[in-house]
């Protein structure tokens, strides 16, 4: 757990200087073009590679045991070329008809999507599959690689080039390349000592049949939960312009970034343990792996939502450029809106666990139809502040939706003692910052901020350690029997 912490803080401290980086160097505008060349990415990527990449996730281990993990390895690659050529034809469809354009050419846009989602997904595949193969060093230490490198080559085209979407978005592709292809390589080495003996020449009707049972349930409550969680960037870029987009998206990306490291940390550590054991189809197993997973993850999320909305201020100031100052209040959204999106993946695991995904469909369905209706009618009231409120009301509709559906399939009652002991450890937060605002003028300088931010997230952190500790002792008992 301690090389898993001190790598994701790493990736997560590289990131944070990238944002800083990109808000400095891009301007609002062009940073509104990133944004919705990113989630035309996530689209595709969300619809048809997490899918599969969910469905081996949850047979890799069997596969591993088996010896056949690399055949189907291979096999995927090949799906993905598949995937990039259908998402090149839709996008130039799109394109021929004025449907899409985010202000860069058609070349830009198809290096980027295809690229994207063969090399980048290459990567988010055979890295991840490292750490649930039980080695977490090579996985940490290739995963802030690919952060480095992918910042490393956008800053120096950015700087050298010209400071344009399209050379930030170049270099984050080829470092992702540049990764992904080192952590194929360490990959395949690694299950080229798995007992191969007999590798099956053909995927068969009955693996394909499994595949598509599982798959097709994720690719449509994911494709839901892309529309309500960043289909917006559509509609806000139409109605308030690419500027607004820009500011609005780098303050929740604060919030977005900052919660997905600490749940990558969790992740990271907790979710190869969950998997394994839930290989089986023992029903109390599963339910306790599950209650012990959500159990590490939700009280952490909800003191870390309110360390976020506690240091919104000085988050802005310290992690955007001078451009960015008023992305302040779209912070706290973005943290509301994560935090609940979070804890519904989290209960959503309830049915990987029970290989019944078909019970995503109507929250996500709930979800995305409400997220874009409030949107639709809020921005026309409170601009951009209205794309916060519907994203947050939506959210937290589609949590609650997924608990009343998962807790017939599975145990998922959580003691509320965490909760309310994480609710006031969040109080505290605020109160802390308060007083600290007062004591240290917000409107100073930047060491201002610093320290505010220093002392808050110190207490966050110990905060974090006493609800933790419980939970690895748990987990070391577990382990050892």
């Amino acid at each position: 757990m301690i090389a898993i912490i001190f790598g994701r803080a790493a990736q997560f401290l590289l990131a944070l200087v990238m944002m800083r980086v990109a808000t400095t160097l891009l301007s609002p505008e062009e940073m509104g073009k990133v944004s919705l060349v990113i989630t035309t990415i996530a689209f595709f990527a969300l619809f048809l590679v997490n899918p599969v990449g969910m469905f081996i996730n949850r047979r890799l281990h069997a596969w591993q045991e088996s010896g056949v993990a690399w055949h189907y390895l291979i096999r995927y690659v090949n799906y993905l070329i598949f995937v990039a050529l259908i998402a090149g034809m839709v996008l130039l469809l799109l394109y021929i008809n004025e449907w899409v354009s985010f202000g860069i050419s058609i070349g830009w846009l198809l290096l980027f999507v295809c690229g994207s989602l063969f090399f980048n997904t290459i990567n988010q595949t055979a890295i991840p599959s490292l750490n649930l193969l039980g080695d977490s060093r090579k996985f940490v230490a290739l995963t802030v690689a690919t952060i480095a490198a992918s910042f490393a080559c956008a800053t120096l085209l950015v700087q050298m080039v010209q400071a344009s979407a399209q050379y930030w978005l170049l270099g984050l592709l080829l470092g992702q390349t540049l990764l992904g292809v080192i952590g194929t390589r360490v990959l395949f080495v690694r299950l080229q000592k798995t007992k191969a003996l007999h590798v099956p020449l053909t995927i068969r009707w009955r693996n394909l049949h499994g595949l598509f049972s599982f798959a097709y349930p994720v690719a449509l409550a994911v494709g839901l939960g892309w529309i309500q969680s960043q289909g917006y960037r559509y509609l806000m870029e139409e109605r308030l312009g690419l500027t607004e987009l820009g500011i609005f998206v780098a303050g929740y990306g604060i919030s977005a970034g900052l919660i997905a490291g600490f749940e990558s940390i969790f992740a990271t550590y907790f979710q190869p343990k969950f998997y394994k054991r839930i290989s089986n189809d023992n029903l109390s197993e599963q339910s306790n792996a599950w209650r012990e997973y959500a159990q590490a993850i939700l009280p952490s999320m909800l003191i870390t939502s309110f360390f976020i909305m506690a240091t919104a201020p000085d988050l802005t100031k310290l992690l955007l450029g001078p451009s960015f100052r008023q992305s302040a209040q779209f912070v706290v959204w973005g943290s509301l809106a994560e935090s609940a999106r979070i804890s519904t993946a989290v209960f959503g695991m309830v049915a990987h666990a029970r290989m019944n995904t078909k019970l995503l469909l109507l929250p996500n369905l709930v979800g995305a139809a409400m997220s874009i209706s409030l949107i639709w009618y809020l921005t026309s009231i409170y601009g951009s502040d209205g794309v916060g409120l519907g994203l947050v009301f939506s959210s937290i509709v589609t949590l609650l939706l997924t608990i009343g559906i998962t807790k017939n399939h599975l145990a998922v009652a959580l003691p509320l003692r965490l909760f309310v002991q994480s609710a006031i450890m969040g109080v505290v937060l605020l109160v802390t910052a308060k007083i600290l605002s007062q004591l240290l003028d917000y409107d100073g300088s930047h060491l201002f901020s610093f320290i505010r931010l220093c002392v808050i997230g110190l207490l966050f952190l110990l905060f974090q350690y006493s609800m933790l500790l419980p939970v690895l002792r748990r987990e070391a008992v577990i382990s050892h029997t």
